[in-house]
């Protein structure tokens, strides 16, 4: 096989797995969004203090939604949790699945955000 053959099929399975990934990333937004229906609100001011507080450095000043993914995985899991240490864990355990253990940090790290959004959350309910 020539080498240019060989590139292009390297290139055409890369792209073919994009497109099954892309699809995959689309079709999760799509049951997220289904699961969340009538808490967008909640949604919305848990991705505006993920944003401020800015756990692992995604605030570029002009990028708002950056933390959407994690705010709506995060409240979707909120029923879970019966105390603000049980949303501090589930926080901390959405964003070591999001981005990994190292960028994530410690569970500590997010405490000032659970304190704010437990009681959003308690306001809400």
């Amino acid at each position: 096989m020539t080498g240019w053959l060989r590139r292009w099929r390297g290139r055409h399975v890369v792209d073919m797995q994009w497109r099954e990934l892309q699809a995959r990333v689309v079709a999760q937004q799509e049951t997220r969004r289904r699961q969340l229906a009538g808490q967008s609100a909640l949604v919305a001011r848990l991705e505006e203090l993920l944003y401020r507080h800015d756990p692992i450095g995604l605030n570029f000043g002009h990028n708002a939604d950056e933390y959407r993914p994690e705010a709506e995985t995060i409240t979707l899991r909120i029923p879970e949790a019966a105390t603000e240490h049980d949303l501090q864990r589930i926080v901390h355990e959405e964003f070591v699945h999001w981005f990994g253990s190292d960028t994530a940090g410690p569970e500590a790290r997010y405490a000032s955000i659970t304190r704010e959004f437990w009681e959003i959350y308690r306001e809400s309910a």
